[in-house]
């Protein structure tokens, strides 16, 4: 059974380590949990940092993550799907940071990243997915604790405290397969999301 580390951090040092990955050609879109705890306003984050990595391929440009992880003071390790996980300290506080591209059946389409929102993080302009795609993405991996996050997010747009387009999500199902489609409606559905 694997250890599950959750790291804690804040918006300081959010903005640190992406300062930190760019000033190593290292850049992207945030695509885990951290994309929607920054929509709701969130100053602390806890989970991993999870970013779709746009300015170069964490598979086939692999030495240069690790060369400038390294310059970091960062350990790399490898995530789920064999791409690069960076076990960095920051600020005081340990971070993970998980780097994805398109491969295999992990995929998220191109106008879900070129529209993804951008943030102001202390000086520091971060894009994330959007909520609507974040959702999206979630239902499709279809994991239990991927279910539960997007139950966790239909129970704050149920109580008011978020608001979602649903015209976005309909809209992004036209860039699935016909099966991917659904299964994806099946898991809105399943915690009261109607599309």
């Amino acid at each position: 059974m694997a250890i599950e580390v959750i790291c804690v951090y804040d918006r300081n040092v959010l903005a640190e380590i992406i300062k930190a990955l760019r000033s190593k050609g290292i850049d992207g879109v945030i695509i885990g949990s951290t994309s929607y705890m920054l929509a709701l306003g969130f100053k602390e984050f806890e989970d991993d940092l999870d970013i779709f990595v746009t300015s170069l391929s964490p598979t086939f440009d692999e030495d240069v993550i690790r060369s400038g992880a390294e310059e970091l003071g960062c350990f790399v390790g490898q995530t789920e799907w064999g791409t690069p996980q960076l076990h960095c300290r920051i600020k005081g506080k340990d971070i993970i940071v998980e780097l994805y591209e398109n491969m295999y059946d992990f995929y998220i389409p191109e106008d879900m990243l070129n529209e993804a929102i951008t943030y102001r993080v202390n000086d520091v302009e971060v894009k994330a997915l959007k909520v609507e795609d974040y959702m999206i993405i979630k239902a499709k991996t279809g994991r239990e604790r991927d279910v539960e996050d997007v139950r966790y997010l239909s129970d704050l747009i149920r109580s008011g405290k978020l608001k979602i387009d649903i015209n976005i999500m309909r809209k992004r199902l036209r860039l699935f397969e016909d099966y991917e489609v659904r299964l994806i409606t099946k898991k809105l559905e399943s915690v009261g999301i109607k599309l």
